[in-house]
């Protein structure tokens, strides 16, 4: 069978040829991932991408699991080769709401846009890569653990960050922690959002080191799930 288009005929086999260049092509699809844990779907060109994710999963869905967070959530992970952006600001990896899909920019990206912006001051290596898909995911998680309807901006990344840093190795997490001197979040009311958007990693920081502070991080993890932070006045 032909197709015509305008002046001339296209070859239909020749066509379903070129369109299989361009699915193939990167950017344009990518190879689901056997990843063996239940309800994550994975999608990667690079087949280490897609294993360095898959262990990043289960570290997150482990510790999240522990701190009493349901973890049986459904979601997509596209490991993608190209920045991300997300309102202008070029970021690491993000999360839709609305179909639970979550996109990161595989590691040889991640490496090249940490030379433009160093997450957290330092290198962009594996462990580093892995925290930002700790990162999406603990978002993933976290929404379908909310109590309250329309979860703050704020509680939302206050346990992403919290989960991120807390997946990375020891070593890894006290050298990024040691670029930091901000000391924790006093009171919940700090847990602000125009703090989040003017220095999200000084946030991060404060909000770990409020974490581990707490007397019973899970009862915390908890309230943020179930109420609203009180309004800083």
């Amino acid at each position: 069978m032909d197709v015509v288009k305008g002046c001339g005929v296209i070859n239909m086999r020749l066509l379903l040829f070129i369109l299989s260049l361009l699915v193939s092509a990167p950017g344009y699809s990518a190879t689901r991932v056997a990843c063996p844990v239940p309800g994550v779907t994975l999608f990667s060109d690079r087949a280490d991408d897609g294993e360095l994710a898959c262990q990043a999963v289960g570290k997150t869905l482990e510790f999240m699991g522990s701190q009493g967070f349901l973890v049986d959530t459904e979601f997509t992970i596209d490991l993608v080769d190209r920045p991300l952006s997300l309102h202008g600001t070029e970021v690491k990896g993000t999360y839709d709401s609305r179909s639970f899909h979550i996109k990161v920019p595989s590691f040889p990206q991640a490496q090249l846009m940490a030379q433009r912006y160093p997450p957290f001051r330092m290198s962009m290596c594996h462990r580093m890569w892995q925290s930002f898909v700790a990162h999406e995911v603990a978002h993933a998680v976290a929404q379908a653990n909310f109590r309250v309807s329309k979860p703050s901006l704020e509680a939302h990344e206050y346990i992403a960050y919290v989960v991120q840093l807390a997946t990375l190795p020891e070593a890894l997490r006290q050298q990024l922690l040691a670029a930091f001197d901000n000391p924790a979040f006093q009171h919940e009311r700090q847990i602000s959002r125009v703090f989040l958007q003017l220095a999200p990693e000084v946030f991060a920081v404060k909000a770990y080191r409020h974490y581990v502070a707490q007397s019973d991080p899970q009862a915390f993890f908890k309230r943020l799930l179930n109420r609203r932070l009180s309004p800083l006045h």
